[in-house]
């Protein structure tokens, strides 16, 4: 058996690495009976709760790089997103113009 299922000084082993360890073709109750005889007490629902857990981890992109959209912080900051949208919901000319007041104010 692999290093990451062996009992711990406790005598506990880890339940959800000894159900990975076997292989994912084999059905949960021959698991389960394969875990008795081991003196492993486990369940059906660990058996597919820990598999299914692990099909999810194996789906996560490589080096812990996440797919979809960049979070706002990445992609310019709150502000600028706040920006846009007021802009959008004013119009384009009607901020023009507050921005050209506010050059003025400042003396750009």
């Amino acid at each position: 058996m692999a290093t990451t299922t062996r009992r711990a000084k406790s005598g506990r082993v880890n339940k959800s690495a000894w159900i990975r360890a076997l292989p994912h073709s084999m059905p949960a109750k021959e698991v389960v009976d394969k875990a008795k005889a081991e003196g492993i007490k486990l369940s059906i629902a660990q058996v597919y709760t820990t598999r299914s857990s692990a099909k999810k981890a194996g789906k996560r992109a490589p080096g812990g790089v996440r797919r979809g959209r960049p979070p706002a912080a990445a992609s310019g900051g709150n502000d600028q997103l706040l920006f846009r949208r007021l802009v959008l919901s004013i119009g384009l000319p009607k901020a023009e113009a507050y921005l050209n007041e506010l050059r003025r104010s400042v003396g750009l």
